[in-house]
């Protein structure tokens, strides 16, 4: 499970590094505009609140120490209507003044503004059920506690006296509280909205959403300008590289800058020449090679030409003339028939071991008669080798012209070659071998059903097929292509394709099996 786990996470990780660097970067500068906006917008909003509220504290406690200043006289003198109306020119004065309650030391309310009960706290309807049962109906008759919210007291430390805070419909209440006359009066409690204040709160977060929205814009846009500017010369280092790996080794990256980018831009475009140098300098030691390769095999064909020559018409016939003068011998001294007659025995062996070589060396059928000609010899020749007979085919319009003479003798030279595997290490059961011509092209396939090979590991080893080697050269001299199918247990199968005259563009090979 632990390494299933692992896996799950290292996949993850690599997908994550695996996205383009256009995505990186934009994101980066995105999530660190947003982080950074979100955590400055968030400590301006908490101070922005702290400050306003403790304004606010500070003024609420400032009305209620000069109220309790004022009414200190009339309260001692009894005079309640005058408190009544010094309370309510105090609520029209400040809008935002939602109750104010003078009670005395014994918690009786003596006076409050025209908007009690409405939004006074729970504890002033707590006191046999109503602490204003003496001026006013039952509270609950006017749905008082329906819906209200009161939330644990927060007590803001002002500069004197105390200010808590609870929730009501309209938002939030301040109630600060002031004695009268040192308490021996009573209490004065005044409570003040935060409707302006969350007006102005709401309007100041309103300005810093946008500005935090106009520095996210800002940050992305610099963010996407960063990104071009990276991944611009990437992306071109990119598709040079692409097209250098198909071949174009005049491809050049576009330097933009000077910087690293620009630099490393430089610097591969310094290796694309060396690469194109060192290409030419390949091209033309491949072109002399492939030259000397070519004038190589025309002087040994010419070599084996006139060693077969020689052999068939010079030694040949020395060799016939010294069977005639044996005969000759023979009948002049019948006392030694028997001995002349192992004599010629062994010349005429050796008449056809000479002739049998110059065969092999350069058959003469190939220039008189052809390619068709020669395998079709050749495959009846060599049959004689193996326990089955090749199955030799030859697929042509009757019309069509000879090959050209360096065709014929490389595909004969392959026709050879794969032959000679096949008796050496094949151990096949059946071969066959096709001649497949076409207009400006032809295939040659010769397959067996032997043992067979693994095809890489022979060609990685340490002693490389050479057979393998010169048929891939012989091809590669006629512009052919050429390719091997095998695995072992499953045969060989050799497919050689040579385009010649006008066009060359059929899809074939020789394969051997």
């Amino acid at each position: 499970m632990f390494d299933e786990f692992k896996q799950f996470v290292s996949k993850c990780i690599w997908m994550a590094l695996s996205v383009p660097i256009f995505l990186k970067v934009l994101g980066i500068g995105f999530l660190v505009t947003l982080l950074f906006g979100g955590v400055a917008f968030h400590q301006i909003s908490i101070g922005m609140f702290r400050t306003h509220y403790q304004v606010h504290g500070e003024t609420a406690l400032s009305i209620t120490t000069a109220l309790a200043g004022r009414i200190a006289p009339l309260l001692a003198a009894g005079r309640i209507s005058d408190i009544d109306k010094d309370l309510a020119e105090t609520m029209n004065a400040f809008p935002d003044v939602r109750y104010v309650i003078v009670q005395a030391p014994d918690r009786r309310i003596i006076s409050h503004g025209f908007s009690f009960p409405r939004e006074v706290p729970s504890d002033l309807l707590a006191n046999n059920k109503n602490l204003c049962m003496g001026c006013h109906d039952d509270p609950k008759s006017v749905d008082v506690t329906t819906g209200l919210m009161n939330i644990p007291p927060r007590k803001l430390k002002l500069s004197e006296g105390q200010v808590r805070a609870y929730q009501r419909h309209e938002g939030l209440i301040l109630e600060a509280w002031a004695p009268v006359a040192d308490g021996q009066h009573g209490t004065v409690r005044l409570g003040v909205g935060d409707r302006i204040i969350a007006k102005e709160i709401a309007s100041i977060s309103r300005s810093l959403f946008w500005s935090l929205a106009l520095c996210v814009a800002v940050g992305l846009s610099l963010a996407l300008v960063l990104t071009y500017a990276i991944v611009r010369p990437v992306h071109n280092l990119v598709q040079t590289a692409n097209q250098i790996r198909e071949g174009d080794f005049q491809a050049r990256a576009d330097v933009l800058s000077q910087d690293e980018i620009g630099q490393l831009s430089l610097a591969f475009n310094q290796m694309a020449e060396g690469l194109e140098s060192y290409r030419d300098e390949v091209r033309e030691k491949e072109a002399v090679r492939l030259s000397l390769l070519a004038r190589i095999v025309e002087v040994q064909e010419e070599e084996r030409k006139s060693i077969a020559r020689e052999l068939h018409d010079q030694l040949g016939q020395s060799l016939s003339t010294t069977l005639l003068s044996i005969e000759a011998l023979g009948k002049e001294a019948p006392e030694h028939s028997a001995r002349f007659q192992d004599i010629k025995n062994d010349i005429r062996g050796i008449i056809d071991e000479v002739r049998r070589i110059a065969w092999h060396a350069r058959p003469s059928i190939l220039d008189d008669y052809g390619l068709d000609q020669a395998l079709a010899r050749y495959s009846q020749e060599i049959s004689r080798h193996l326990p089955f007979t090749i199955d030799y085919q030859y697929v042509a319009r009757a019309d069509v012209p000879r090959l050209p003479n360096q065709i014929e003798v490389t595909l004969y030279r392959i026709t050879q070659e794969g032959c000679t595997n096949i008796i050496r290490h094949a151990h096949a059961s059946q071969a066959s071998l096709i001649l497949l011509r076409h207009d400006h092209e032809v295939h040659l396939v010769l397959e067996d059903d032997g043992h067979g090979f693994d095809v890489q590991s022979l060609e990685k080893g340490a002693h490389p097929p050479l057979g393998l080697i010169g048929i891939r050269e012989r091809v590669a001299l006629v512009g052919g292509e050429f390719t091997v199918d095998s695995s072992p247990g499953k045969g060989t199968t050799l497919r050689v394709r040579i385009p010649f005259g006008e066009t060359g563009d059929a899809d074939s090979a020789v394969h051997t099996g």
